[in-house]
């Protein structure tokens, strides 16, 4: 498998979409109306991975400020069940958080569901530390955990 990193575009909304319907449940996966947004806020980055030109995951991530700190936020990675634990994840991972760094982010944070304990080890394998929780993140009931990492630090 050679995966191969690029910026999403417009025409790749579809494929989005239908992944993100793939690897979340209903209610916790986007509407199409929400995976616009986070595609078009400004100064979200939107990466795409494919293999030999089918698109296999891809990854959101943006700046916002907090307490005068610009801090990085991993919006989601999204991987097609076939290709997890393939280094999927991991690219998409590494180029996110690159792009954060030459954005000026001090921190990247992250939030992840209680029960995505496969999300949760993956996160944890690469740095990141839970600093928090959110009850009923997710559709009301489900709470996050918010993971957070130095953005400087190797993955």
């Amino acid at each position: 498998m050679a995966i191969k990193l690029r910026a999403v575009r417009n025409e790749d909304f579809a494929a989005l979409h239908a992944l993100d319907q793939a690897c979340f449940a209903p209610g916790i996966a986007w509407s199409k109306a929400e995976l616009l947004y986070f595609l078009k806020y400004p100064g979200n980055v939107a990466i795409l991975a494919e293999d030999a030109g089918v698109p296999v995951g891809f990854a959101i991530a943006g700046t916002q400020r907090r307490q005068g700190k610009l801090l990085g936020r991993l919006i989601t990675i999204d991987v097609d069940a076939a290709r997890r634990r393939r280094g999927v994840g991991e690219a998409l991972l590494k180029a996110a958080e690159e792009r954060l760094r030459e954005a000026g982010a001090t921190t990247v944070l992250l939030e992840v569901a209680v029960d995505n304990s496969a999300a949760q080890a993956f996160y944890e394998r690469h740095g990141f530390t839970r600093t928090g929780r959110i009850p009923g993140y997710y559709l009301g009931r489900i709470d996050a955990l918010v993971m957070e990492k130095e953005a400087g630090e190797a993955l």
